[in-house]
């Protein structure tokens, strides 16, 4: 499982939101601590200038995984960091923001094989994320937008593309925890904050598309190794070349 998280954060982040260069320090790295069930135990790992913070439970390894049928991955939650300059957000952009980051994972997972289910409980792991450290500005040029009572709230790439037409993103972090369906005991942690030298510059569309699926392809890598047998090589799932030649 260890494994198959590391698939999902590398394909899209690497290009886009890493810093090549020297390693840094953990103290470098600042998000919020309120979501998963414990921060802890996460250890960091640096990996061709992309840095995340993980835990698995001990024994999760060696086929750990292959009692588990099916994954569902619940809707992400939305926390605006304290010292964003904007904190209005609508429901309908809350929404859409989230559904993305839960469309995008999901087919990540279905990707590298994985049933996808509606259905959570016992042999079922279950995605929990969220998106945390929310920064943003509004444009400097005033848009009027309207949203007439009752409206179906529109989802999709072009519904989230209209929303950061008007909002600047200048920082997030995507959050996930992998919790056993049936027990609610956690089994992965993971925390892949924004490289603090990118952090106030505005996220463009498509490089917030391409991380989300970059996270889910590591899960789907992270999961992957997880169902390995005793003595064979797990996956680099911080290598897009090593994700791919797998």
């Amino acid at each position: 499982m260890l494994k198959l998280i590391r698939r999902s954060i590398i394909m899209a982040s690497i290009a886009m939101i890493s810093l090549p260069g020297a390693a840094q320090s953990s103290a470098n790295y600042v998000y919020d601590q309120t979501f998963l069930t414990n921060y802890s135990n996460l250890q960091m790992r640096q990996a061709g200038g992309t840095t995340d913070f993980i835990y698995a439970v001990p024994g999760l390894t060696a086929g750990g995984l292959k009692k588990y049928t099916g994954v569902a991955v619940d809707q992400p939650e939305i926390h605006i960091s304290p010292v964003s300059k904007y904190k209005g957000i609508k429901p309908e952009n809350s929404v859409q923001l989230a559904e993305q980051v839960r469309s995008n994972m999901a087919d990540s997972l279905r990707a590298a094989g994985y049933n996808v289910t509606d259905t959570a409980g016992p042999g079922i792991i279950v995605v929990r994320l969220a998106i945390t450290d929310l920064a943003m500005e509004k444009k400097k040029r005033g848009i009027l937008a309207y949203t007439p009572i009752g409206a179906v709230v529109k989802l999709g790439a072009d519904a989230l593309k209209d929303f950061m037409d008007k909002v600047d993103i200048t920082n997030m972090t995507l959050q996930a925890e992998l919790v056993d369906g049936g027990t609610g005991e956690e089994l992965v942690a993971l925390v892949v904050p924004r490289n603090p030298a990118e952090i106030g510059k505005r996220i463009e569309f498509e490089t917030l598309d391409a991380m989300i699926k970059e996270y889910g392809a590591r899960l789907g890598c992270q999961l992957n190794n997880a169902k390995l047998a005793p003595g064979q090589t797990p996956v680099n799932c911080l290598d897009p070349a090593a994700r791919q030649a797998s």
